[in-house]
């Protein structure tokens, strides 16, 4: 894996200077060749994003650095430079909300199609080629998305985990998709530009998981297809107390239901427990991380926030729990 960081760093780029004119202020025509727009929000992450961004350039997909849209948040760190260097669109945007900042980036492309990469992660070789030819072949599709394999936090260092595990699902599936959190990543993910028209983007009320709320409408409205092919580096949280307090905010997920993209009450309570069961797994493995680290009190918060996400697993795993909290205490 850190031979794949080194080559993305070392792929060459355009040295230019971040003017007036560099700053992308609206949509730019592009020839017919140049099929695919990337958007890459950003904020004050400046050394993940420059790894993020040559993945992207790196791939036959992209024949023009026009084709990367990198919309920043007001970052405070060196963002602009890393920009200036790669030779990308620039959209200074001060829109606190990666919703609202995704918006700004893909209402600027004027491709007939549109994906979306997180400033920390990567594509892989070949990313996004599979969809291609999928929404090619299905002219009412509303998006195609792939697998992503998960990474170390830290060095991008692939881990032994794919997701969504198979069958994907195909044709009119919102329920599907949804039942059981079989949500792709979003950087796997091709969609049609017009069909995110059609929804008018990312809703900037959702603050988690306003990807999984972007794919649900357009599948609602459009088939979707899914193609087994594993194609971004996805960088997972280590386990510890910050990432636990991370979580604990976005609790409420567990409870979505989004009844007006036609959702039915099995799907909604198959995706309910689910995500309970993946948050209690989260923080079971934060109290965990954090008894091996000496922290007693981190241990309590992290197991009653396991108890408190999903009663019957806490009851059914409370033998372990109890071992967890004990040792803490004692040791």
């Amino acid at each position: 894996m850190l031979a794949i960081v080194a080559a993305l760093l070392a792929f060459p780029t355009a040295a230019t200077s971040l003017n007036a004119d560099d700053v992308d202020s609206g949509p730019l025509a592009l020839d017919d060749k140049r099929r695919v727009t990337v958007v890459v929000p950003t904020y004050n992450r400046a050394a993940q994003l420059e790894i993020a961004v040559r993945s992207v350039l790196a791939s036959p997909l992209i024949s023009s650095p026009d084709q990367v849209i990198v919309v920043d948040d007001d970052s405070q760190d060196h963002t602009a430079d890393i920009v200036r260097q790669l030779g990308v669109r620039y959209v200074p945007f001060k829109g606190h909300s990666v919703a609202r900042n995704r918006n700004a980036g893909w209402r600027r492309a004027t491709t007939e199609y549109v994906s979306f990469l997180d400033d920390d992660d990567a594509w892989l070789p070949g990313n996004l080629e599979a969809q291609l030819e999928a929404l090619d072949s299905h002219p009412d599709a509303g998006f195609a998305y792939g697998q992503a394999q998960c990474a170390g936090e830290k060095d991008l260092a692939p881990l032994d985990a794919t997701f969504p595990l198979p069958p994907l699902a195909s044709g009119h599936a919102p329920g599907q998709l949804h039942a059981h959190s079989q949500y792709p990543q979003l950087g796997s993910v091709l969609f049609r530009r017009q069909s995110l028209e059609d929804v008018a983007g990312f809703d900037p009320s959702v603050h988690y998981w306003e990807d999984a709320d972007l794919m649900l409408r357009v599948a609602a409205r459009r088939e979707i297809v899914g193609v087994e092919s594993v194609g971004v580096l996805y960088r997972i949280r280590e386990p510890c107390r910050e990432r636990a307090d991370y979580f604990w905010r976005l609790r409420d997920v567990a409870r979505w239901w989004p009844k007006r993209a036609g959702i039915g009450w099995k799907p909604a309570l198959q995706f309910q427990v689910s995500t309970r069961a993946t948050f209690f797994t989260r923080f079971a493995e934060d109290a965990t991380a954090c008894a091996a680290a000496g922290h007693r009190w981190d241990v309590l918060v992290c197991a009653a926030r396991a108890a408190w996400v999903s009663p019957l697993r806490a009851i059914r795993y409370r033998e372990w729990l109890s071992m967890i909290v004990r040792h803490s205490i004692t040791a």
